[in-house]
């Protein structure tokens, strides 16, 4: 198994991903992406996904980026979320790619879209890298 593999199967065991139904991919160094087939739990008023839910998929696929960038445990320190249309049709995925990479600080963007490939939302973010 190699260090992708392993960062995959530890990402994926959060008790709060598994919870929600978010199921995360690295996809190369400094890229992952987080996919949710959406159904009523992830739900507002009208039918669109709880903004909470989306904030947690921009999390978690940014923090992922980070991780497979630092190889260490890493913690949000500040997310910007830019809702542009609802999100609506399943399954919804976000794109996280690191845009920066410091001793301690790593900078991404999370781009999430809907189950018809269309842009919803735009997210930049910062994440700790925990130095062992």
């Amino acid at each position: 198994m190699d260090d992708q593999e392993i960062m995959e199967q530890l990402i994926n065991r959060d008790a709060f991903m598994n919870y929600i139904g978010i199921k995360t991919k690295i996809t190369g160094e400094g890229r992952a992406e987080s996919t949710l087939n959406l159904d009523e739990k992830h739900m507002r008023l009208g039918n669109i996904v709880n903004g909470g839910v989306i904030c947690a998929m921009v999390d978690i696929a940014g923090g992922s980026a980070v991780l497979s960038v630092g190889k260490r445990n890493q913690v949000t320190t500040n997310l910007d979320i830019n809702f542009l249309r609802p999100l609506a049709k399943s399954p919804a995925k976000a794109v996280g790619q690191v845009v920066r990479k410091g001793k301690n600080i790593c900078f991404a963007r999370v781009e999430v879209f809907d189950g018809d490939g269309t842009l919803c939302v735009y997210a930049t973010g910062s994440w700790f890298i925990f130095n062992d």
